[in-house]
Order: structure tokens, then sequence, then C-alpha cells
């Protein structure tokens, strides 16, 4: 295999990842790339299990649960589980529930998730990624909540063990049979009510910032987490943020600084140890990026994000062979899960 070859592929690569990688991590950006809260939902047809047609119409009355799921992922099948929980509960209380497939997923394998899951929503194969495409789908699996006004209300990337609170919580909102302020509660961590003022301020200017990421007011973000340093020096989570902010802005310096500190505050941090690497390939310092990239892989039982970086560091030393490397081991890695 040549060089020039390698070097073609891992320019290919880091093209398709660069987009991936900003927008698979929690709060760095919006799952949905084409519809922001309050912009009318889109319509489609697709056919379900039975090669039905399935008509989602913005027009129904009811708040719709829209899920994007890969069926042979174990996160997806997890979530589906929550969801057969949550149509139990809220099916009733007008609420419909689409699952809408990859183009890589077959009818058999939808069919036997059905019968052992006792699923009495449908499930609909998106074969020309046309939905996926309206929808600018970036990560799976991913859930929307759609109101009884045909907007777009609500999104959730991933799925954790807080799924049926956090998306049926806010389901339950839409519905009207939760308060907003009891939903509050309910997805806000125990832990909160017992920190100091300044804590909870710092938690709170953190979640701010998050949320202006999502928007894509990165400058505002900024300020947001650097308010929540100020008010809570210690908090690793808000140092991290603060200095991703800062290498999006080309403030190298202080974002070193403040993965340092985060480092300092918590050695094991693989955040932090990545973001020290990252700065330093920023800066041009290769070497240095290769050794702490390196260190946080190592830190990390779901390195890929790590490894792409690695990619991208071989690739500006000219190392063709050990980008092609990392960028595959990334890219198998994303596809696995």
């Amino acid at each position: 295999m040549s060089l020039k070859f390698i070097h073609r592929t891992s320019l290919f690569v880091s093209t398709v990842l660069v987009g991936l990688f900003f927008f698979t991590v929690p709060g760095t950006g919006s799952a949905f790339r084409n519809l922001k809260e309050g912009a009318p939902a889109i319509a489609f047809s697709l056919p379900d299990v039975d090669g039905k047609t399935v008509d989602y119409k913005t027009d129904s009355g009811k708040i719709t649960m829209l899920s994007f799921l890969k069926l042979s992922q174990d996160r997806s099948v997890d979530q589906l589980k929550d969801m057969v929980a949550l149509h139990a509960e809220l099916a009733s209380k007008g609420v419909d529930f689409i699952v809408v497939a990859t183009n890589t997923d077959n009818v058999d394998e939808a069919k036997k998730l059905v019968a052992d899951l006792g699923i009495k929503f449908p499930i609909l194969f998106d074969r020309e990624q046309k939905v996926y495409s309206d929808y600018g789908l970036y990560i799976l699996p991913t859930t929307g909540l759609i109101g009884k006004d045909g907007k777009f209300a609500f999104e959730h990337a991933g799925h954790g063990r807080d799924y049926k609170d956090v998306v049926g919580g806010k389901a339950k909102v839409l519905a009207g049979v939760m308060k907003e302020d009891d939903y509050n509660k309910l997805v806000t961590p125990v832990e909160l009510v017992q920190k100091t003022r300044e804590e909870g301020e710092a938690e709170k200017e953190l979640a701010f910032g998050r949320t202006l990421i999502k928007r894509g007011m990165v400058d505002k973000a900024g300020a947001a987490f650097a308010k929540a340093v100020a008010f809570n020096p210690k908090n690793v989570q808000a140092r991290i943020a603060y200095g991703e902010s800062l290498v999006a802005v080309k403030q190298f310096d202080n974002a070193l600084l403040q993965f340092e500190e985060a480092k300092t505050l918590a050695p094991s941090n693989r955040e932090a140890q990545l973001g020290v690497g990252t700065v330093h390939l920023e800066t041009g310092a290769i070497d240095n990026a290769i050794t702490e990239i390196t260190a946080a892989a190592l830190l990390n039982p779901k390195p890929e994000k790590a490894w792409f970086w690695l990619g991208v560091a071989y690739e500006k030393k000219a190392d063709y062979k050990n980008a092609a490397l990392y960028y595959r081991k990334a890219v198998e890695k994303f596809i696995k899960e």
C-alpha cells in the first residue's frame, strides 16, 4: 500500500470524522442538525415491518416521540425497552411513538424485537436515508419530541439509565400530566441540594453554557463556563468545558491552563488529558500531542475519540501509516457500537 494512498484515505476519514467526533460528545452539539426548538417538524411516509406505509403527519394534534435507532446496537435495544414501558404509560395520554431504523437494519431483526419486547408502536425503515437526511441525524440513538402543534420541542442524544426520566418526563410535561417544576426536580441530581451556593451557581452556569453550545453560541457559552470556573475553581467539568470553548476561539494558552488545572484536580480524568493533547496539536507540538493523547486513550474505556485525534496528530506529522491505523480503529470501534 503506497503512502500516497494512505494519505488520501486518512484525509478522507479525517474529513468525515471531524463532524462525527465534535457532535457525538454530550453537550458539544445538537443531535439534529436541521431542526431547532420551535421549528416545524418534517412529515414523512415510510414502510413498517410488514411493508405497510405509515404516514407521520405534523397536524395529528398528538405529541410524538420520534426515535432514530440502530437495531443491532445494544444502546438502541435498551432504549426500545424503555420506550415500551413509556408507551404503556403514555399512549393513553395522547403520545404517539415512532421508531425509524437505519438503512442497514433488516426486517427479520425488527420482527424479532417486536415479538420479544412486545412493541406496539411502528418500526419504520428509511432505506433511502431521506428522513435521516431531512432531520440531520448525527448520533444514534437519538429521540426528538414533537408537540401537539407539530413543532420540535425537545431532543435527547444517546441512551442512559435516566432515559425514562429525562425523555419520558418531558413527554409528560408536554402532555400536561407533569408540571415543569416537578420535571426539573426529577432530572436534577440530588447532590446539588447539598452543595454550597457557589457550587450550585457553578453547576447552573455549566448547564447554561452547554445549552448555548447546542445552539451554536460558542462565545457566549465560553463566558458561562468562565463564570462557572469563577464560582467554583474546583469544578473539573467546568474547567474542561471552558478549556474546550477556548480552543474553539484559539485562545490556546488559557485553554491549556484550564486543562492542566483539571488534571491536577482529577489526575485520571481522560477528557482533561485529551484536552491537553489537543492544545499541543493545535499549537504544532505534535510529539507532545501524541504523548498526551495516547495517555488519554489508555485512561478511556471508550478510546475512539482519542484514537481519532491520534490519527489527526500522525497525519500532521506526515506519518500516514499510523494516521490511517488510528482513523481505522476509531471508525471500526464507532461502527461496532
